[in-house]
């Protein structure tokens, strides 16, 4: 009888800290692990079973998994606890998988003062399905760090949630108000940095790195602090995780360890690396333990390792990181490793800890020995078969692509920077695998005559659907560039130049730069030679006609030089002109080769109020990369007064602007444009 006249005493003093993990492990069916740390003490408010809410209707009672479904007690009157359970969805969609305790831990700071046994604990997970065939499964991120940790008054805390996304999605991270309810807060919640605010109490959350820093705590208690966890697949959210976390503040006389690791470091597929850490206390009496936790000791290839000595020992304390790299861990995103150190004197004083989080971006290694090949008309490349990486674990491989330039670009290979992003390449090829006798081959067979090209080549890597396509797609390091000039065994032409406006009587110049003798072969193609300058109207439409008075012969190669043509009679106010030429070789009819078309640079100009936009278009086949633009005022030819009945300060003008006549006057007196008209 005295139990049931106490139902809230048996409920209170429960939930600390918890989130919910989901990963998908079929087309439409999840696994949801309700992950809660809650308190130990709390016998008969503990938790057997709880009741997920799966987001589509349906709920579902789990029972605890772990510690053979009593879970696992742990110090400072913790318990951690697994509930595990699959469901399937009727169709893909967004989902809020949710789970709802009835009480929190009594005495929380922050949480509806002081009252928080009251408060309900609630925990979600926004996740979304993937389309299988093609945009892969969609697994939350795991939170490598407990979300339990201790501080004491005046000290500095630090603490990383360390989050590890197996789909190497990226991750962003955001304070938010704790829930009791399904986007419900809390009632009465303060953000730890409230409680005795001043200048001496900042929380900060690096939204990129997932680092907690609170300097300092002010007030004794616990306190909970919630954010979530974003991971994003091409520039979309695809899932948020809630973890809601407890900080015990203590007054205490401790200071927290120090410790001391290698800075964020890039590195290529196949490296090893290993670093020292260290951690020392400034406490003389203090010990301390050095731990590591992140996503290089998490992956099923080649994982990382940290020998350190086992438990609490005297400062200082050494470790040592190492992880042989593998081609499976190349990713967009760096893997995150957090270097915990955490001190101890007595249990009636709480551990402070420090924490040292290094990035470690492993990229995918350059294409080597690439070559180039030109011939008239294409250039082909090759480099190395095999590829440093091109067997890899789950066909993570996906192929190469290739980039191209006209010019050279001999930027340093930033190793931190894989891609040609912003270095001015243009991608020929998306993915090729092309083998010819062992080597990788690509034909560019879209070049002109004359041009210096520049290739550079890159690896592919990408995650697989069930349908076969690729996904979270990353790019290795460039290869060395290598350039290629076209041989010139044609004309080249090199001006086309607007001489007089009018439209009737426009000039171009055009101008054409004779073969290479080298290039041509003039054994094989012998004279007589012959030049014929073609062009047609507009920037395309019209086929190409021979220039009345427009053909040059010679009988010998040196005789054949550099040519200029003025060709008149043409409208170059109203369009422009485009001009190609034709080369005969041994008396031909049949030309050898025709030069790439070259067009005349067209003026645009629209007015509008005190404006004149103005535009420009011409279709070369060389880079144009100045302009001058001239600007001629046009000569007023009459302004003629109106008569002295008249306003006198109004007037009439008159102005002459190419074959149009403007005439400006106001206000409208038809007798005196009249008279206007007649004079001018």
């Amino acid at each position: 009888m005295l139990l049931l006249l106490c139902p809230l005493a048996l409920l209170a003093t429960h939930n600390r800290a918890g989130e919910i993990h989901i990963e998908q492990i079929d087309a439409l069916t999840i696994r949801a692990t309700i992950i809660t740390w809650t308190k130990a003490s709390s016998i008969n408010a503990d938790r057997d079973t709880l009741t997920i809410d799966w987001g589509d209707g349906n709920l579902q009672p789990v029972g605890r998994s772990n510690g053979n479904g009593n879970g696992i007690v742990l110090p400072n009157d913790i318990k951690y606890n697994l509930y595990i359970a699959e469901h399937t969805y009727a169709g893909p969609s967004t989902y809020v998988i949710g789970m709802t305790d009835p009480n929190r831990i009594a005495g929380i700071v922050n949480v509806n003062p002081p009252s928080s046994d009251n408060v309900p604990f609630y925990i979600q997970t926004s996740y979304t399905f993937q389309d299988p065939q093609f945009g892969g499964s969609n697994t939350t991120p795991y939170l490598l760090q407990p979300p339990i940790d201790n501080a004491c008054i005046g000290k500095p805390f630090k603490h990383n949630p360390n989050a590890f996304d197996p789909d190497k999605d990226s991750i962003s991270y955001k304070l938010i108000v704790p829930l009791q309810a399904k986007y419900t807060a809390v009632p009465n919640y303060s953000y730890p940095s409230q409680i005795v605010p001043g200048p001496n109490n900042i929380l900060q959350l690096d939204e990129k790195t997932g680092d907690i820093l609170w300097l300092t705590p002010q007030f004794a208690g616990e306190y909970n602090l919630a954010f979530i966890i974003i991971s994003w697949r091409n520039g979309v959210p695809i899932d948020t995780t809630i973890r809601d976390m407890q900080i015990f503040v203590d007054n205490c006389d401790n200071n927290p360890p120090v410790v001391t690791a290698a800075d964020d470091v890039c590195v290529i597929a196949g490296t090893t690396v290993t670093f020292p850490v260290s951690a020392t206390d400034p406490d003389p009496t203090d010990v301390v333990q050095l731990s590591a936790l992140g996503g290089p000791f998490s992956t099923p290839y080649s994982p990382a390792t940290f020998s350190a000595p086992t438990g609490f020992v005297p400062p200082p304390v050494f470790g040592t990181f190492t992880w042989v790299t593998a081609c499976e861990h190349i990713s967009a995103q760096p893997y995150s490793v957090v270097f915990k150190a955490t001190d101890s004197v007595s249990l009636q004083i709480p551990q402070l800890a420090d924490l040292k989080a290094v990035e470690i971006k492993v990229v995918g290694p350059p294409p080597k020995d690439l070559q180039a090949l030109a011939d008239q008309n294409s250039v082909e490349l090759s480099w190395e078969k095999p590829y440093a990486c091109e067997s890899t674990a789950d066909n993570y491989f996906f192929g190469f692509s290739v980039w191209r330039r006209e010019g050279s670009n001999p930027f340093v290979v930033d190793t931190c920077s894989p891609g040609l992003a912003g270095k001015g390449y243009t991608q020929l090829a998306y993915i090729t695998q092309n083998v010819v006798n062992g080597r990788y081959v690509y034909l560019d067979n879209t070049v002109e005559s004359g041009k210096t090209y520049c290739y550079r080549v890159l690896a592919k890597f990408a995650l697989i659907s069930a349908g076969g396509y690729r996904y979270n797609i990353v790019e290795s390091l460039a290869s060395e560039e290598v350039c290629a000039q076209l041989p010139r065994s044609l004309p080249l032409i090199t001006h086309v130049d607007v001489l007089e406006t009018n439209p009737a009587t426009g000039k171009i110049a055009v101008r054409w730069s004779k073969p290479l003798a080298a290039d041509l072969d003039t054994l094989v193609n012998h004279g007589p030679y012959r030049y014929q300058l073609l062009r047609a109207p507009g920037f395309s439409g019209a086929p190409m006609a021979e220039v009345p008075g427009a053909s040059f012969t010679a009988a010998s190669f040196w005789q054949a030089n550099d040519t200029m043509f003025t060709d008149t009679g043409l409208n170059t106010l109203d369009q422009p002109w485009r001009y190609q030429v034709a080369f005969y070789t041994r008396g031909n009819d049949t030309p050898l080769g025709f030069t790439n078309i070259a067009s005349s640079v067209f003026l645009t100009v629209a007015g509008t109020d005190n404006t004149n936009q103005l535009s420009w278009q011409a279709n070369v086949p060389w880079n144009n990369y100045d302009y001058t633009i001239y600007r001629k005022m046009i000569s007023q030819e009459c302004l003629i007064p109106l008569a002295p009945r008249c306003n006198p300060a109004t007037t009439i003008g008159v102005w002459k602007m190419g074959r149009s006549i403007a005439i400006r006057f106001w206000p409208p007196e038809p007798t005196a444009l009249l008279a206007l008209l007649t004079r001018c």
